[in-house]
């Protein structure tokens, strides 16, 4: 009895290690699974309820084969070329800033680009400089540089660089591909849908699946409309200087010539007018003070004389 005891827990203890190994395993392989076989697993969860179960829909492969070749199809524009984004800063030197703005903007117009900035400062009274940054196809990319370049005087600085966004572009179709499949049969378990609690549960996962398709045609547009628009900031410099002309007929030589004579009279009249309006007013104090003064001055002088005839 106590030998058949112990065989029974050892036996117990190897079925706890091998359960242990297998939970370890499995959650490995959930931890390792991509977004795409996540997704799948939502509609396996989707398939249990009762609509689901009806359609016995239960593995992944027979989720992706039930869908129609039609949406494969709607997304076989998978990048067949590079997927590039070009963006270019260029420094250039004018004559007339002006005018070469209005020229640049006129020539992006042309070949179907679009302005996104300008902007105009001024340094001093003189010289003049400002931002321009356009979208041109990228087609006429290098073409719209090299002509802008020829037109100017000078070529201060020039960078172009690139970004290639071809494999994020291809993940975000495979992701959206998934979605897509995702939400086509949540769409069938709906209408098969038997009690309320099961419509509530596949309506919250059809519209979260749907918000993170709608982010992911949002960033496909995004970057293919940086693909096929590049974009070039154009820093402008006038090196005009302005030399100021002859005023010619503005002199009025003779008109300027009685203005300062008038002037100059007039100070002189208010010179001498100040001086009577302040000996009249201080005539008080300068009247004895100089009558003293004469006083002493002449003691002074006759004081000599009579040393002299002693």
């Amino acid at each position: 009895m106590r030998k058949t005891y112990v065989q029974l827990l050892v036996l117990i203890a190897i079925l706890g290690i091998c359960i242990l190994f297998s939970a370890c395993s499995s959650h490995e392989y959930r931890t390792e699974m991509s977004e795409d076989a996540g997704e799948m697993d939502m509609v396996a969860e989707v398939a249990s309820y009762s609509g689901g179960a009806t359609r016995g829909v239960t593995s992944e492969k027979e989720i992706i084969e039930d869908v129609s070749v039609s949406d494969d199809e709607n997304l076989s524009g998978t990048a067949a070329e590079r997927m590039v984004i070009y963006n270019a800063h260029l420094s250039i030197e004018v004559n007339d800033y002006h005018q070469s703005e209005a020229a640049i903007q006129e020539r992006v117009k042309k070949l179907g680009g679009f302005v996104i900035e300008s902007s105009v400062y001024r340094s001093g009274e003189q010289q003049i400089h400002g931002n321009l940054i356009v979208k041109v196809p990228q087609k006429h990319f290098q073409a719209f540089l090299t002509e802008v370049e020829s037109t100017s005087v000078k070529v201060i600085d020039r960078m172009i660089s690139g970004n290639d966004v071809t494999e994020e572009y291809v993940d975000l179709e495979s992701r959206l591909r998934s979605k897509r499949v995702v939400e086509k049969r949540l769409l069938a378990f709906m209408e098969d849908a038997e009690n309320t609690e099961d419509l509530l549960k596949i309506s919250s996962d059809l519209a979260k699946v749907q918000e993170e398709i709608e982010q992911i045609l949002g960033r496909m547009n995004y970057l293919e409309k940086n693909v096929e628009f590049s974009t070039v900031t154009i820093y402008l410099q006038e090196n005009k200087v302005n030399v100021p002309s002859i005023q010619g007929n503005d002199l009025n030589t003779w008109e300027k010539s009685k203005s300062l004579f008038m002037a100059s009279t007039n100070n002189t009249i208010a010179l001498f007018s100040g001086l009577v309006v302040l000996l009249i007013g201080l005539s008080p104090i300068f009247i004895p003070v100089t009558i003293i003064a004469l006083i002493i001055i002449y003691k002074l002088r006759k004081r000599p004389k009579n040393t002299e005839k002693l």
